[in-house]
C-alpha cells in the first residue's frame, strides 16, 4: 500500500562539554534533517520524523545525550524508526570536531559515518551540507533490496516492515530459507481462548478484546452471546487484578508504571499510557494521520466502518458505566491503560464514530471497559 513508509529519525545534535551553543546544535540538527529529506523524498515512501513526534515517542526520562553507538539503534527501535542518525560535536585542541552516524535500527548496523575538524560551527554546518546527502542515500541502496512488506511472520500486519514491492527482486535470484513463521494467534492456556494478534511498530498486540472470565466481569448487556465480538468489561482494578479499593485511591504499586500483567495471559500485560501513545503516534505516521480509520474494524460501526488496514480490528464495543448501564456499542471503542491519573480516574484510549483521532481520556476507574493486551518485551 502507498501509505506504508520507511521512517528516518534525526536526533538532536549533541554538544560534548559545551563545545557549541544549544542554538547552534539546533541549527545543525535542522540542516542534517533537511539533507535526509533531500536524499529520501516522500515520493519514494520515506518519512523524515519531526522533532515534535520524536519527543512524543521517546520513553519517559530518556536522556539522549547519554546514548551513542548502537544505543542509537535501540533508541530508534523505541520510537519506531527504521533508520536513525545523529551528529556529535566536541573539541580537539582549539578545533571543533564533528561526527555523524547513521544506523539501521533493526540490526543495529552502522550504515555509514563521517567526521570533520573545523574552526567554527558555520564550518561544521557546511560539512553537513556537503556530506550528509550521500550518507542518507545509503538507505536507498539498502531498501532497494528489502523486498515486499508482506512479512515472513504471519502475526505482522505490514506496519512493521518495508514498504517496497517484491517485484523489485531480481528473477531467479537464490533466496535464503525462511525462518519458521509465528502463528498469527495465541492461546490463553487459562481457559483455552484463542486470540488473533498483530505486530504494529515494534509491539505485538491482541487484535481482539479479552474474554477472560472473572467475577463480575460481564459481556455486553449481560449476554454471553456478545462476548465473542466485544469481549468482557472490567473495572480498572479488575483489569489490573488488584484490590478493588484502588478504584477510589492511588495505589503505590503502580507509581513506577512498570509492566503489569493484570488480567492478561502469561507473557502479556495491560498497556501503559505510553504504549498506547506509541501505537497511535506510529499508526498516524504510517497512515497519514488516519489512525482511527485504519485501526477500526470493517463492520459493526453505526456511522462509518474502518478499513482495518493495521489489523488491530477495533470493534465498536462501547463500555459499561459505573451505574451498571451498558452504553455506546456501535459508536465507540474504549480501552484501559495501566496508568492512573488520580484517586478515582485512570487513563483510557478511545475511537469514536465520526471522529478521525484515537484520543486519550481520563476515565472513572469504576467504569467497565474492554481490555487489549500487549506482549511483554
Amino acid at each position: 500500500m502507498n501509505s506504508f513508509a520507511a521512517f528516518v529519525a534525526v536526533l538532536e545534535t549533541i554538544s560534548i562539554d559545551s563545545a557549541i551553543t544549544p542554538s547552534e546544535c539546533h541549527f545543525l540538527t535542522d540542516e542534517l534533517r533537511a539533507q535526509a529529506g533531500a536524499a529520501l523524498p516522500p515520493a519514494m515512501n520515506y518519512t523524515i520524523m519531526t522533532r515534535e513526534n520524536i519527543n512524543v515517542m521517546l520513553p519517559p526520562g530518556k536522556a539522549l545525550e547519554d546514548c551513542e553507538g548502537t544505543c542509537l539503534a535501540e533508541t530508534g527501535r523505541n520510537i519506531a524508526a527504521d533508520y536513525i542518525a545523529q551528529a556529535r560535536v566536541g573539541k580537539f585542541g582549539d578545533k571543533l570536531t564533528l561526527t555523524v552516524e547513521l544506523y539501521e535500527t533493526g540490526s543495529a548496523k552502522l550504515l555509514g559515518s563521517y567526521t570533520a575538524l573545523q574552526v567554527t560551527a558555520v564550518d561544521l554546518w557546511n560539512d553537513i551540507k556537503r556530506n550528509s546527502k550521500s550518507l542518507f542515500a545509503r538507505v536507498q541502496d539498502l531498501t532497494r533490496n528489502l523486498g515486499g512488506y508482506s512479512a515472513e511472520n504471519n502475526s505482522k500486519s505490514g506496519w512493521d516492515a518495508s514498504p517496497f514491492d517484491p517485484a523489485s527482486k531480481k528473477k531467479n535470484q537464490p533466496q535464503k530459507p525462511k525462518k519458521p513463521s509465528r502463528p498469527n494467534y495465541i492461546i490463553d492456556h487459562r481457559d483455552g481462548e484463542k486470540y488473533k494478534i498483530v505486530m504494529i511498530g515494534k509491539k505485538v498486540w491482541m487484535a481482539e478484546n479479552l474474554r477472560f472470565r472473572m467475577q463480575d466481569a460481564q459481556c455486553y448487556d449481560n449476554r454471553e452471546a456478545n462476548c465473542p465480538l466485544y469481549g468482557r468489561y472490567y473495572t480498572w482494578a479488575q483489569a489490573l487484578k488488584i484490590d478493588a479499593n484502588c478504584n477510589s485511591k492511588v495505589c503505590r504499586l503502580l507509581l513506577s508504571e512498570g509492566s503489569i500483567r493484570g488480567v492478561c495471559p502469561e507473557g502479556w500485560h495491560i498497556p501503559t499510557n505510553a504504549e498506547w501513545k506509541h501505537l497511535v503516534t506510529y499508526v498516524n505516521y504510517k497512515a497519514k494521520k488516519r489512525a482511527a480509520q485504519v485501526l477500526k474494524s470493517t463492520f459493526g460501526w453505526n456511522n462509518g466502518n474502518g478499513t482495518n488496514e493495521s489489523g488491530f480490528n477495533a470493534v465498536a464495543s462501547g463500555y459499561r458505566f459505573m451505574s451498571g448501564n451498558f452504553m455506546n456499542a456501535g459508536r465507540l471503542a474504549r480501552y484501559w491503560t495501566a496508568s492512573q491519573e488520580n484517586d478515582v480516574q485512570a487513563n483510557s484510549w478511545q475511537i469514536e464514530e465520526g471522529k478521525t483521532g484515537f484520543v486519550q481520556l481520563d476515565d472513572y476507574k469504576s467504569n467497565e471497559l474492554p481490555v487489549r493486551c500487549v506482549e511483554d518485551d
